[in-house]
C-alpha cells in the first residue's frame, strides 16, 4: 500500500519551505515576490480546519487553488464542492448556503479568486444567510503572476464591512485562526475572515483526484447532501407535511 504524505518540513529551509514525499509535489517554497506580512502556514490551516473545525454535516466549497488539493485530501468524508475557478467559490457557497439554512456553510477561498468578483459581498451583506463562513487565504501574490492588490491597499475584510456583513477580520496566527474559525462555526453569520499566509510557489497534488475534480467529485457531492434530511432538490423524499 502506497504511504501518502501531503508534506515533510526540509531542515535546511525555513518552516515554510515543503518537499515532497509520495505526491510528486515540488514543495511550497518563497515566491519570488515576497511573502507579504502574514506568517500563517496554509496547510496548518486546511489541517485544523479537516482535522478537528469542519464535521461531516457541514458543508465545504474551495476555490481553484491549494485548498482544493490540501483540503480535500485532508478531509476524508462530507460533502464539498472542490476546485471552483476564480470568481465562483464564495458566490457558489452563497447559493449552497441558501440552500441548506440549517447547516453551515464554508467557502474557502483565496485572495486573486475574491477579487475575480468581489460584488459577491454586497450579495451577502444583502441576503445575510446566518450559516454562512466564507475564510479567504490571501497571500497577496497570484501563482505565477505576481503579488495581487492586497500586497498593495486592497484590505478584503474592509470591503466586506462596507457591503454590510458585520463579522470580518483578519488573522494572522493559527492561535487567532483557531479563535476566529471556532466562533464563526459556533455563532451567527455570515462571518468573512481573511487568514494572511505565506505565498506558495507550487501546487501540492491531491491525493484521491476521483474525489477533487471533474464529474467524479460532482457526483460524490450529489451523493452526500442527498443523505441529509433536508434536501429538497430532485429525487428528494416529499416534505413531511405540517
Amino acid at each position: 500500500m502506497k504511504r501518502i504524505v501531503l508534506w515533510r518540513r526540509d531542515p535546511r529551509e525555513s518552516a515554510i519551505v515543503r518537499t515532497a514525499v509520495a505526491t510528486g509535489y515540488t514543495g511550497v517554497g518563497r515566491n519570488q515576490h515576497g511573502m507579504g506580512e502574514g506568517c500563517l502556514d496554509r496547510y496548518d490551516c486546511l489541517k485544523l480546519l479537516a482535522d478537528r473545525l469542519i464535521d461531516d454535516q457541514m458543508l465545504v466549497v474551495t476555490s481553484l487553488s491549494t485548498n482544493t488539493s490540501v483540503f480535500a485530501s485532508l478531509r476524508k468524508s462530507g460533502p464539498g464542492f472542490y476546485g471552483l475557478n476564480m470568481g465562483l467559490c464564495t458566490g457558489f457557497a452563497v447559493g449552497v448556503s441558501l440552500a441548506f439554512p440549517k447547516r453551515k456553510v464554508i467557502a474557502l477561498d483565496s485572495d486573486g479568486s475574491m477579487m475575480e468578483d468581489t460584488s459577491v459581498l454586497i450579495t451577502i451583506g444583502d441576503v445575510n444567510p446566518k450559516n454562512l463562513v466564507v475564510i479567504v487565504f490571501d497571500n497577496q501574490a497570484y501563482a505565477r503572476m505576481g503579488p495581487t492588490a492586497t500586497a498593495r491597499n486592497a484590505n478584503l475584510a474592509q470591503m466586506a464591512q462596507g457591503a454590510g456583513i458585520e463579522t470580518t477580520r483578519t488573522v494572522r496566527t493559527i492561535g487567532e485562526f483557531e479563535e476566529a474559525v471556532t466562533a464563526a462555526l459556533k455563532g451567527d453569520g455570515p462571518s468573512f475572515l481573511v487568514a494572511k499566509v505565506e505565498a506558495e510557489t507550487t501546487r501540492a497534488r491531491a491525493t484521491n483526484p476521483r474525489r477533487t475534480y471533474g464529474r467524479a467529485m460532482r457526483e460524490a457531492f450529489i451523493d452526500e447532501i442527498m443523505k441529509f434530511p433536508d434536501y429538497r432538490g430532485p429525487g428528494a423524499a416529499a416534505a413531511p407535511s405540517d
